[in-house]
């Protein structure tokens, strides 16, 4: 996944409209978030987070922090994120929840949070196809084309400070699904868990075969042992006979 430009506006300690072109910072290969403390460095990766499902990084954070304190009155914020994976190039721009004047009179209404997603053509394209219109269609629509839930993707991409130790402390069946979400791995589990129950149907078919061979063996001995005791008693009857005829001979005699 590429990100390729941030926007922010009224968001945190950001009054105004500000740009991120993380495509022209990337070129060096690394780039360093640095600057004092409440400077918005944690600001920028909420943004990333909330651009992409609607809520921030940490989870005990709340989104009520994410709109400006320092922003005029009816300065609408918002969050805008260009990104790329293998689905291809999407803007997503998210407005939260905020309080704005009221159209007529004094004092302020809520405004809900709103949320469009659209395919571009590339990263710098100005228009594209609109995908997504509510928060609902935009959330679906991210977890397809990211491929990563928001738990994943705060433990794997943008890891808040000091959660690292959360992805240590997982199990590892948690770590499993992560890292195959990540890397795509699933083809690999599901050759394996096919091979397995081909290994597991073969095994059936040799203890059939198997049984069949035992069950003929035993018909065979049993047939054997009977054709034994027949020619026994053959044996028998032939030397009884002949006993009888050297009998009879001597009686004669």
């Amino acid at each position: 996944m590429d990100l390729h430009r941030l926007t922010l506006r009224a968001i945190g300690p950001f009054a105004g409209e500000h740009v991120i072109d993380f495509a022209e910072l990337g070129r060096s290969g690394l780039f360093l978030l640095e600057g004092p403390t409440g400077s918005g460095k944690s600001t920028l990766i909420d943004a990333v987070v909330f651009a992409l499902y609607g809520s921030l990084a940490s989870d005990g954070s709340s989104r009520d922090r994410l709109h400006s304190h320092h922003a005029a009155p009816g300065v609408e914020p918002y969050v805008e994120l260009v990104f790329e994976t293998a689905a291809g190039t999407h803007r997503v721009r998210r407005s939260p929840q905020h309080q704005r004047p009221k159209a007529r009179g004094t004092g302020t209404t809520n405004q809900n949070a709103t949320a469009t997603l659209v395919r571009l053509s590339s990263p710098d394209a100005d228009a594209g196809e609109v995908i997504g219109t509510s928060t609902q269609e935009v959330g679906t629509e991210i977890a397809r084309i990211v491929g990563l839930t928001r738990a994943q993707f705060v433990q794997t991409v943008v890891l808040p400070q000091g959660e690292f130790a959360e992805f240590l402390r997982s199990t590892g069946e948690q770590r499993r699904l992560v890292l195959q979400s990540l890397f795509g791995t699933a083809v690999y589990d599901a050759t394996a868990k096919q091979l397995a129950e081909m290994r597991t149907a073969a095994k059936a078919r040799t203890d059939a075969a198997d049984a069949r061979v035992a069950e003929a063996l035993t018909g065979l001995r049993e047939a054997t042992r009977v054709d034994a005791l027949e020619v026994a008693d053959a044996a028998d009857t032939v030397r009884l006979l002949a006993e009888l005829a050297d009998a009879a001979e001597q009686a004669r005699a």
